[in-house]
């Protein structure tokens, strides 16, 4: 039949018997089971019923007489009352192994130990492991799930990266392949950026940020990328140009921000020695007249002419001239025949 509340008593132990001689010296004897109370047996010394407490007590398989048993032969004597063997409820709380086939816990549960699952473990809520976690099985979202979040030691996935180490079946990191599955659907972890991989957010390498220009369709990285093999490029490339107007007396052109120069001239000017070239970077400078003309260019110290004999630009009004450089070297700039008068 069906029970309200708690499962009934399962099964019950049958009395038992210890039997001890006493001394007039010895108030301490060892009984062969555990006593949780001074109720749960009956003590007779010389076949007399002792009062529990006043003549005797109990600690686990302890038993302490108040006062000294008597000379005898097996004289003192107790009885094991009926008690319960096991049960149907769950495991309480100080237990150090249970067997459970599948546990459900419908609240959060904190596990402050190991846990090993064989079998099926359910929580509709959260669960807290302390200890580290061995499963048999696969580890797996449902079908309800969108996958399986990782998070680091603070608890904030924005610092998930902390540690995530995957082992492959002989226990080493560097095998991890032959035990995970990548994206294409094999083992292979070649094949693992075979498809498309797309970020919903900025990814962030190291100090570098990729941020994406939806106005522009473009992507954008706050510093420089270096590659150490063969790179293709499908369309256009674009490089920074710096455009000055109105250019007069000293300019200071700014090679780690720009790879060209387009100065329009409305006054002679002076080439001032940078601080930001970058050995091997090449570029062109272009210098445009303006209505008047015959505006003149100085070098300073670290432009390198031709036989050192300095640039001289077209001089009619709104002439265009193209000078080509390459940094060859820390405080060096390397500039190259001007192209002069395009028209």
């Amino acid at each position: 039949m069906a029970y309200l509340g708690a499962s009934p008593l399962a099964s019950f132990a049958s009395p038992s018997k210890d039997s001890f001689s006493g001394d007039n010296s010895t108030t301490a004897f060892t009984m062969g089971q555990s006593v949780p109370d001074v109720n749960a047996i009956e003590v007779f010394v010389d076949n007399v019923r002792q009062e529990p407490t006043s003549a005797y007590t109990v600690n686990g398989t302890t038993l302490t007489f108040t006062g000294t048993p008597a000379t005898g032969s097996n004289n003192i004597y107790v009885i094991h009352k009926q008690g319960v063997i096991g049960n149907g409820l769950l495991p309480t709380s100080g237990r150090d192994s249970d067997r459970i086939g599948s546990l459900t816990v419908d609240g959060a549960s904190t596990l402050t130990g190991n846990i090993t699952a064989g079998g099926t473990l359910t929580t509709s809520s959260t669960a807290t492991i302390g200890g580290d976690t061995a499963i048999s099985g696969n580890l797996r979202s449902d079908t309800s799930a969108d996958g399986i979040q990782i998070d680091a030691t603070d608890g904030s996935a924005s610092n998930a990266g902390d540690l995530v180490l995957l082992d492959g079946t002989d226990g080493s990191a560097t095998n991890a392949g032959s035990s995970l599955l990548y994206e294409d659907g094999t083992g292979d972890p070649a094949n693992y950026f075979n498809n498309n991989i797309k970020f919903s957010g900025d990814l962030k390498v190291g100090s570098a940020t990729i941020t994406e220009d939806t106005t522009n369709n473009q992507l954008k990285i706050n510093d420089q990328v270096v590659s150490f093999g063969k790179t293709t490029i499908g369309a256009t490339q674009i490089v920074a140009s710096d455009t000055f107007k109105g250019a007069t007396d000293s300019v200071l052109l700014d090679f780690n921000a720009f790879q060209n120069f387009i100065i329009t001239l409305d006054g002679s000017i002076t080439l001032a020695n940078p601080s930001t070239e970058n050995v091997g970077q090449t570029g062109i400078m272009v210098f445009i007249q303006d209505g008047s003309g015959s505006r003149t260019l100085t070098l300073a110290g670290d432009y390198e002419s031709v036989g050192g004999a300095g640039i001289t630009l077209s001089t009619g009004a709104n002439a265009v001239d193209i000078l080509p450089y390459m940094v060859v070297a820390a405080n060096r700039i390397a500039l190259g025949a001007p192209q002069l008068a395009f028209a």
